[in-house]
């Protein structure tokens, strides 16, 4: 991995999408924080609406020029807050990828939880920041 000057120190956001009917507050986010890359922690990139489903979001990224990821290993299987990855063994370098993606540009780490407080993302942007050092802004 490549040092960054802190002076151009890119950032982990996180967002949940919730009970969200369309997509303006995402949009609003990804202009205003120059997001380059989503990167979707939900374990399975599916939801109650299919706007949310990963094959969606994967679309309006594209037509934005921002790359999606899909990082299902970053998912949730404890059905709360509390982190617990679908395979232990893979999140350590699920999290390199994405340190190495975020070398490039912010990224935001999107889940279905909107309160991050009671999401796994937060974990996984604190593990995250561990490994880079890089601010984290939890987006409402």
């Amino acid at each position: 991995m490549t040092n960054q000057s802190n002076s151009t120190k890119n950032s982990i956001l996180t967002f949940g999408y919730g009970n969200r009917k369309d997509y303006d507050a995402f949009l609003s986010y990804i202009e205003e924080f120059n997001i380059a890359y989503v990167i979707d922690v939900r374990l399975s990139p599916r939801a109650w609406t299919r706007r949310w489903y990963g094959c969606a979001i994967e679309e309006l990224c594209a037509s934005k020029n921002i790359r999606y990821i899909s990082k299902a290993s970053l998912g949730n299987i404890s059905g709360s807050h509390y982190w617990i990855p679908p395979k232990k063994d893979e999140v350590e370098e699920s999290l390199l990828e994405v340190a190495e993606v975020l070398e490039t540009g912010n990224v935001l780490l999107l889940c279905a939880e909107m309160d991050s407080s009671r999401c796994h993302r937060t974990e996984v942007a604190n593990k995250l920041q561990k490994i880079t050092s890089a601010p984290i802004k939890h987006l409402k």
